[in-house]
């Protein structure tokens, strides 16, 4: 194990904030709660609760001959980080979208350990493999889960969240379509925002699209229909 010194101690805490930039970087435009800067904190504590572990065992088995395990203070961080991930996955609401997102917290606070310990190889490795991982896989998970569904990414502003919701579900049960990612949001003069993707069935997707649509903007309540990705 190489000396713990200044400049070694300052390297591996840059590799540690190098990665959680990256991986944070990809989960802010995804417009994930966990960011840039939440990523960052979490792998720089674990370098450094890391660190700590290492000059401790050092100090103290240089004065007393024995020391405990370097590692016992890094184990801790493994299970601790469990409580943030949890509190991503509880903010997403009434989706389960935080749950990547508490993965990716929980990584990244593994690639800090290994970035605290020295192992830069596998510090760059790792992180860039979570990077891709996030970055690239995102697509080949929708084609595996949904084949060749088409999909809409829309929000709803309504008036009474309720009734609407109801209405929606039996427009969608007709028509055999699904929803996925819901998310509520309560917006500033009062009204209810809805988020959600819309999956079309494999068949008659352009008649079912056009359909849901038209009745969807119509139901009692419903002040506006956007689509997120279109912008209208």
């Amino acid at each position: 194990m190489r000396e713990i010194n200044f400049i070694e101690i300052a390297l591996r805490l840059l590799a540690a904030m190098l990665i959680g930039f990256l991986v944070g970087g990809q989960r802010e435009r995804s417009a994930r709660p966990a960011g840039v800067r939440t990523h960052m904190l979490v792998s720089l504590g674990a370098c450094v609760v890391t660190i700590t572990g290492i000059l401790l065992f050092e100090q103290t088995l240089a004065a007393f001959g024995s020391a405990p395990d370097p590692g016992r203070l890094s184990a801790q961080v493994i299970s601790g980080v469990g409580f943030l991930g949890a509190g991503t996955i509880i903010k997403e609401g009434f989706s389960v979208r935080g749950l990547t997102t508490a993965a990716s917290l929980w990584a990244v606070a593994c690639v800090g350990i290994a970035a605290g310990m020295g192992y830069y190889v596998l510090t760059l490795l790792g992180g860039a493999a979570i990077f891709f991982t996030l970055a690239a896989f995102s697509r080949i998970q929708r084609a595996v889960r949904y084949g060749k569904q088409a999909e809409l990414n829309l929000q709803l502003e309504c008036t009474q969240m309720g009734e609407v919701m109801i209405a929606l579900n039996r427009l969608c049960d007709e028509l055999g379509i699904a929803l996925h990612d819901l998310s509520f949001t309560r917006a500033p003069h009062g009204s209810y925002l809805v988020g959600m993707r819309v999956l079309l069935p494999g068949r008659a997707q352009a008649a079912a699209r056009q359909r849901f649509l038209q009745e969807t903007a119509s139901l009692p309540g419903v002040l506006s229909l956007q689509d997120q990705e279109a912008g209208t």
